[in-house]
């Protein structure tokens, strides 16, 4: 018997603002990756159970901050946010994120590769 596979996965697109997602994506987050929807916390100290089904996400950056600065002077707050805070806390367990850089002085050529990375990663996500 046939079954269809699961491809339960989240993705996120948007772009380094301030060293966070954009206020609309956070309000969002807020309002939907709430207690008894997306976790539980599960004891006292305040570990959560994560509710959601999709174990895998994919978080797509774009930035005008160079790698090396972002890191050595920012500590890649973005990576922090999503792989540390947010994600594993609902029950995400595998957490792939590909930052774009930089987007100011890129090139159509540099954007059509991009896309074409974009699309390569999300085929991987829910394969």
């Amino acid at each position: 018997m046939w079954s269809a596979p699961s491809h339960d996965a989240l993705v996120f697109v948007h772009p380094n603002w301030w060293g966070m997602p954009p206020a609309v994506l956070t309000g969002w987050v807020q309002r939907v990756l709430v207690p008894g929807v997306a976790y539980k916390l599960g004891t006292a100290d305040g570990e959560p159970a994560g509710l959601l089904r999709a174990g895998r996400a994919l978080v797509l950056n774009t930035s005008d901050t160079p790698g090396e600065r972002e890191e050595s002077e920012f500590g890649d707050p973005l990576q922090r946010i999503w792989a540390a805070c947010v994600l594993p806390y609902v029950g995400v367990v595998d957490v792939r994120r590909v930052v774009f850089r930089t987007v100011t002085d890129s090139t159509d050529g540099t954007r059509r590769a991009w896309l074409l990375q974009a699309r390569r990663e999300a085929a991987a996500l829910v394969a």
